[in-house]
């Protein structure tokens, strides 16, 4: 991801245009091809030997690119480059411990270390460091000293894209960095849109969405960071990372509104014109997925009774025509005995709004014939009273991650 400095868009007719890079554009590859090859040059060696490099490249490489902008080019692809690359400590010792004993037992001489022991035989620097070398094992305690240091680290491995892929992810990291500064974004899926492919990143990352079933597709309303009063910055990084995902399918048209630079503009995008692709290769399995979901997955594989319900994936997007909404559950719970059926959905971040909405869709639901849980985490949401009153309604309260019995207990 780019941070907020490496962004550029300009403003035309109130319509926000990101910057590109084309892929064709024989400047840009050479130059995303030398910053590849300087990563993979500078295997095993200090981060900060490679930023000297960098800084030296990015004077060079930059005007070619562009006049006035070409440095800042060069640091973008230099920080998506920095995101395939592992880093790791140069040494084993705890630089902090070697740092403290070699300054206690310097503070504890009359007079400060010197080079050379001199007429006096004083004790010296060499002296010091010998001392703390026998005492922790460490052969040149002076070498490892600052081994913590972010400059010190080594570049233990390195994803080397080619030089099109580099490219293609700079384009859509510019439009994910407009996204961190959204107020709200609307998707419309077309007909032939994989809309459960969709949902699966708007319910792994928690966003806060709406569902509107259209004649041909769905309609997707997502808020965004600046329109939410906690988590802005995780709200809209996780916002951001969406976006390679509604690339993995097509039809779509994309409108957000964002505040640039002190002013409201609209981005606008469509699945066949954006020439954008995206870098992700797929959902992952259920029980593979870093987040509250994958958690409770586990956390119900683990639990010693669920009393005959059995847990599975969530079902297909349940619409509410005469609200203009619906809801797409996480998991579905069936009974055995009895082949009940329960819809789980779980939210990441909420809104008052978002979740005053959805204790009325529960009382909807069950009015159609359909049973659903909502769990919502405290951790997570703006306002804890809005959170009481919607318990009451039936929705599951949690905090870190949804534990199963209390699933099991809404389930009773």
């Amino acid at each position: 991801m780019l941070r907020s400095e490496h962004v550029m868009a300009r403003l035309y007719r109130g319509r926000l245009v990101t910057h590109r890079l084309s892929p064709d554009d024989q400047r840009a590859l050479a130059v995303a091809e030398e910053l590849c090859g300087l990563y993979a040059a500078h295997v095993g060696l200090p981060r900060s030997s490679l930023e000297r490099e960098l800084t030296v490249r990015e004077e060079g490489l930059g005007p070619g690119l562009d006049a006035r902008r070409g440095f800042k080019i060069v640091r973008a692809l230099s920080k998506l480059l920095e995101e395939r690359a592992g880093w790791a400590a140069p040494t084993e010792a705890d630089p902090y411990t070697l740092r403290t004993r070699v300054f206690e037992l310097a503070a504890a001489l009359p007079e400060p270390p010197a080079a050379e022991s001199g007429l006096l035989e004083t004790p010296t620097r060499g002296d010091v460091l010998s001392q703390v070398a026998g005492e922790t094992g460490v052969e040149d305690p002076a070498a490892c000293m600052y081994a913590d240091r972010q400059g010190a680290q080594l570049l233990g491995d390195f994803d080397r894209p080619s030089p099109e892929d580099l490219v293609r992810r700079y384009n859509v990291a510019q439009v994910q960095g407009v996204l961190y500064s959204a107020r709200s974004l609307v998707v419309d899926l077309g007909e032939g849109a994989d809309a459960r492919l969709v949902f699966h990143y708007v319910k792994l990352l928690g966003l806060i969405y709406d569902l509107e079933p259209l004649p041909r597709g769905h309609r997707l309303h997502l808020d965004g960071p600046l329109s939410i009063f906690g988590g802005t910055r995780k709200y809209g990084l996780r916002l951001a990372k969406f976006f390679p995902g509604l690339l993995m399918t097509s039809p779509w048209e994309l409108s957000a509104n964002v505040e640039w630079k002190g002013r409201e503009a609209i981005l606008e995008l469509d699945s066949e014109t954006s020439e954008l692709e995206s870098h992700y290769l797929g959902p992952k399995d259920e029980r593979e997925a870093g987040d509250v979901r994958g958690a409770f997955v586990r956390a119900w594989e683990r639990a010693k009774d669920t009393g005959g319900w059995e847990l599975e994936s969530g079902g297909d997007v349940l619409p509410f025509p005469e609200r203009k909404v619906a809801l797409v559950p996480d998991f579905t719970l069936r009974h055995t005995d009895t082949g009940e059926v329960v819809q789980l959905e779980i939210l990441g971040f909420w809104s008052e709004r978002n979740l005053v909405e959805r204790v009325a869709l529960l009382r909807e639901a069950e009015k159609q014939g359909h049973r659903m849980l909502v769990a919502a985490s405290e951790r997570l949401g703006a306002s804890q009273d809005a959170l009481s009153g919607a318990v009451e309604g039936g929705v599951v309260p949690f905090k870190d991650r949804l534990p199963a019995k209390a699933v099991l207990a809404a389930l009773q």
